[in-house]
């Protein structure tokens, strides 16, 4: 059973409308490959700020879920 959802990572799903897992893995399997940070950096983005996270945070919550 996977873990629960934190307030940030619901947030963020509903700001994209979309999973926040899939919204990771579809920049960890781009070519080329996004790095951590730039997606921490992107979320920030399209979250408009509400959602800030370091990149250290998103590998914690995605980096087994994700290929690498």
């Amino acid at each position: 059973m996977s873990e629960p959802l934190t307030a940030k990572q619901m947030l963020a799903e509903l700001i994209l409308e979309q999973p926040l897992a899939e919204y990771v893995a579809e920049k960890r399997t781009a070519i080329p490959q996004w790095s951590w940070r730039l997606i921490a950096e992107h979320l920030s983005i399209d979250t408009e700020g509400k959602v800030d996270v370091t990149h250290e945070t998103l590998r914690t919550w995605y980096g087994t879920e994700v290929a690498a």
